[in-house]
């Protein structure tokens, strides 16, 4: 997932914005990935925590932070029993 946001960079330099960047900074330390996902005008980040206790302390960071006014959905991968 992050090798597939450094190429889109690479090919669209204008596919971020100072916003993202800095989200996407904020949420590295959580994240092994992260990408901008849809066909843009709105925005939404689609971000894989490294586990579910980077996910919840991520979340909480992201509620507390003052620099981002953002909406987070939880999700999940199902996995076979």
């Amino acid at each position: 997932m992050l090798e597939a946001w450094r190429l889109h960079q690479e090919l669209d330099p204008f596919c971020s914005n100072k916003f993202v960047d800095e989200l996407f900074s904020f949420a590295d330390p959580y994240c092994c990935g992260y990408k901008l996902v849809g066909a843009g005008g709105g925005g939404f980040a689609l971000m894989l925590a490294k586990n579910l206790s980077c996910a919840k302390e991520l979340r909480e960071a992201l509620e507390k932070s003052a620099t981002f006014d953002v909406k987070v959905y939880d999700w999940n991968i199902a996995m076979p029993r």
